[in-house]
């Protein structure tokens, strides 16, 4: 029987402190060529942008900036606008774009990857909604982050929230995978820290769901177990003082490592769940997240091997023999960490209506993660973990 393993990520990875300085390089094939920067005003206010037009100036690139990702929840109204000015742009001149750079979090990212995909395969970016629906690969994509951890850097996925359905689309591809990222914790020192808090504990869910997963393999689970024992290490040290910066170095390669793991085992009912509060409500996602998964880990718990359930135990810090110890080990330390980072700890807190809870279900079984937790369950199992939660 096959159990293929396939492995994606992005061709070159800058990582660590300093890593910026290395751009110039990869970016000297793309001399005299043109280059669109998707980014928000804020990327813009705290100078990112201007370090990374100072680099494009010195290699004689030419460049233009889309700033229209106005919060952070990418939607298809905002991918929509980053193909207007790509089409049309401020000036006469003709913008042959030849790169994209994106430079911020995740939905700068996922945005950015939607523009370049919808650029060269045409029609909208609902059309891709699901996995490998893309034909062709998009304009070639850097990059450069600025938080620790949705991992949409790393990832062949785009999230986008549909606007006319409140549906948070998962979209999946390799032609999605950006071509180069850079890392560098530099950047991330002016997280505040309500983002810190929430990108950090979505590491906790990428690593514990790809851990799960029925997808993992022995290259995923390594690099899970590694992000999650650095993450309840270093979040609450990145939460306590920004200008860490090992801890904010740590967190970056939690971050990374947690995204390669879940970039090819997939994830699980945490993601399908939150992605329609995301649809919903607008907030954070990691902090849905944050509060799903003790109530989706221990719904399934009775389908993960006892081995792996003491294995995350111990990478967050408790070695138990106990099957059903280890279990109320690894909830309770997700709730602790939740509280010491101050994210709520009720989706009611969150927005979440109780009469919103089985349009929620229904669009969660659509959700491509769903495919991949290790306990397949029915609309009705979705309304009660949302109810658990709620």
């Amino acid at each position: 029987m096959e159990n293929t393993h396939n492995y994606f990520m992005p061709k070159t990875n800058l990582i660590g402190i300093g890593a910026i300085k290395d751009l110039p390089n990869e970016l000297l094939s793309w001399k005299l060529s043109k280059v669109l920067i998707v980014t928000d005003k804020n990327m813009i206010s705290l100078g990112y942008v201007e370090n990374v037009e100072k680099i494009l100036k010195s290699l004689f690139i030419s460049y233009d900036i889309f700033d229209g990702i106005l919060h952070p929840n990418p939607t298809v109204s905002f991918v929509e606008d980053g193909l207007t000015y790509l089409k049309k742009g401020l000036n006469v001149f003709k913008r042959n774009y030849k790169l994209i750079i994106s430079i911020g979090g995740g939905t700068n990212h996922d945005c950015a990857k939607a523009i370049a995909t919808v650029a060269t395969n045409g029609g909208s970016i609902i059309d891709y909604e699901g996995y490998n629906k893309i034909t062709k690969p998009g304009i070639p994509q850097i990059a450069i982050n600025t938080t620790a951890g949705s991992a949409a850097e790393f990832t062949m996925y785009t999230i986008i929230v549909d606007e006319s359905r409140k549906v948070k689309m998962t979209i999946s591809s390799p032609f999605l995978t950006p071509f180069i990222t850079v890392n560098d914790p530099i950047f991330m020192t002016t997280m505040p820290k309500e983002v810190t808090a929430s990108s950090g504990i979505d590491v906790v869910s990428h690593a514990i769901e790809a851990y799960v997963s029925t997808e993992a393999s022995p290259i995923t689970d390594s690099l899970a177990l590694e992000a999650l024992k650095l993450t309840f290490e270093y979040l609450p040290r990145s939460f306590d003082n920004g200008n860490d910066l090992e801890a904010r170095e740590k967190m970056m390669f939690a971050n990374i490592m947690a995204g390669m793991a879940f970039n090819n085992a997939g994830l699980g009912y945490v993601h399908c769940m939150a992605h329609q509060l995301g649809g919903f409500y607008e907030q954070s996602h990691g902090d849905y997240n944050a509060v799903l998964l003790p109530y989706v880990f221990e719904f399934n718990s009775v389908s993960i091997p006892e081995q792996r359930i003491l294995k995350l135990c111990e990478a967050m810090g408790t070695i138990t023999h106990n099957r059903s110890q280890a279990v109320d080990i690894i909830i309770d330390s997700v709730n602790k960490l939740r509280t010491k980072i101050e994210i709520p700890s009720k989706l009611s807190e969150m927005g979440l209506k109780e009469s919103d809870i089985e349009t929620l279900s229904q669009n969660a079984l659509k959700d491509i993660c769903f495919f991949t937790n290790p306990r397949q369950g029915l609309v009705e199992d979705i309304i009660g973990l949302y109810k658990a939660a709620f």
